[in-house]
This record gives C-alpha cells, structure tokens and sequence, in this order.
C-alpha cells in the first residue's frame, strides 16, 4: 500500500503555510519561532512543534494554546487563499496518479503531520478528494511515526506492507524508525539523498512514481 504526507508531496504553497502558522504561534505565545528551535527538536508535527516550544507551561494549558495556535493557522491559510486561489495547489502528478492509484486498486492512506482541521482545508483548496482516503493526522498523534503506522492500520493493512511517500527528512527518520521503504519527493530531494534516502523523485508523475514504487518495495 501507498501512504502520502501531504505539505510538500501532494500540495504545494509550503512558504505560505508556514508563515501561517509561524505567525499563529506567535500570536498565541508571544515569540517566534526560529531555526535554532527547529534544529533542536525532536519530533516534528504541529502538535509536537506547539508543544515542545511551550514546554514550561502544564499539559493542560499546553493543550488549550495548541488549539488556539490550530485555529489561527487555520484561520490565516483561509484569508491567504481568499486572496489568492492558488495558494495551495496539487503538485504535478499528484491528482493523475490518485486516479491511476484507485483504478488499480492499490490502498493508499494519508499520514501528516499537520492537524486534521488545516490539513483537510488545505486538501479542498488543492482540489483533491480525500473524503474516501483513511487519513492519521497530529490532531490523532504526537509523533509523525504514530501518525504513519496509524494511517495503516486505519486502512486495514500491516506495516510491512506500507510505503511512504514523503518530502521531508522528518518523513525519511519516520520511516527508518518503522523499518519501512521511503520514497522522497519535492523540493529536498537532494537533502534526502545526502542523509541516506535511496528512492527519490522530482514529482508525482505516474510513469516515474510506478517504476520507483517497483524498484522501492523489491528493495524491501
């Protein structure tokens, strides 16, 4: 089975995205977020990031300032894409090999990091329909391994039979945790290449996806 992150692999628009949500947190916490806090930090998901910056605080108020950073990340990715439509797009691929995928009758799953709410907003704006995909985001996790090893069981499959696709070296450790094949996409292909990823594509299309799917689940 096929398992997709989604910010970066299936949708683009990631600078807005993350101004957005570096700009809710900062609102709700009263200060930024910065690359020395991404260096150091373990795990990365929105729930994760949210509470391993507010560490100091107790689990409860944790809880309630994640939901208000949730919600107004939400609430900048909805202005941004009032004023621009295109904020969020599919990727190239991304929509044609969704179809090829369900003709074929390969199970997929969605895995993310990012929380149910923003992610399925995001999903709509690309103009790509989940409704019918098992979904695990950070709203059901803290670790993006939970979050992956979820969307499988959701789907009713095992593990060993999962491959995840993914953009980021976040998404690569998940899968190294979980002894499964990674195939990396995007934008950091060479940054996966340089940590160790051996299966890596410029995009979504089909033909190339297919070709790397086969060479990525024999290597198994």
């Amino acid at each position: 089975m096929m398992v997709f992150d989604v910010d970066g692999t299936l949708i683009g628009g990631e600078a807005t995205d993350w101004a957005s949500f570096g700009s809710a947190f900062e609102e709700v916490a009263g200060f930024v977020l910065d690359a020395a806090f991404f260096a150091r930090i373990e795990e990365i998901t929105a729930r994760a990031i949210v509470h391993q910056a507010l560490a100091k605080f107790f689990l409860e108020q944790r809880k309630q300032m994640e939901n208000a950073v949730r919600d107004g990340y939400l609430r900048r990715l909805k202005c941004a894409h009032e004023l621009d439509s295109t904020s969020f797009p599919a990727l190239e691929g991304t929509l044609a090999l969704l179809e090829e995928l369900k003709k074929k009758g390969v199970p997929i799953a969605i895995a993310t990091g990012d929380w149910f709410e923003t992610i399925t907003f995001k999903l709509r704006a690309a103009g790509i329909p989940f409704e019918d995909i098992p979904m695990v985001t950070s709203s059901d996790f803290y670790s993006r391994a939970d979050i992956v090893a979820g969307a499988v069981a959701k789907a009713g499959r095992q593990l060993h039979e999962a491959v995840y696709i993914g953009d980021a070296l976040w998404d690569f450790r998940a899968c190294q945790k979980l002894g499964i094949p990674f195939i990396g996409v995007g934008a950091r292909t060479e940054k996966l290449q340089s940590a160790g990823a051996a299966f890596t594509l410029a995009d979504l299309s089909p033909v190339a996806f297919w070709q790397m799917a086969d060479i990525a689940t024999k290597a198994r």
